[in-house]
């Protein structure tokens, strides 16, 4: 065997290799795909989205004391 026989075969081999982890990597991932969402995604989005809520309620409260407390302040004066 020459060097670029051993080449030609050294390519198939790895291109065989890449084929084949990409077949086992498809057949594992349970049909999801990147950029897709699934039950796991949407059940942490609402999690982070409510949570996202009460921080914004809780800001506006603490907003509204101390706009409150201001005008308190600057009335007593």
């Amino acid at each position: 065997m020459n060097g670029v026989t051993i080449g030609v075969l050294l390519l198939v081999a790895i291109a065989v290799g890449v084929v084949l982890v990409v077949v086992v990597v498809r057949k594992e991932n349970g049909g999801r795909e990147a950029g897709h969402p699934d039950a796991v995604t949407d059940e942490v989005l609402g999690g982070v989205l409510a949570e996202l809520r009460k921080w914004q309620a809780e800001a506006a409260h603490w907003k509204a004391t101390a706009e409150r407390l201001q005008r308190e302040l600057d009335h007593g004066d």
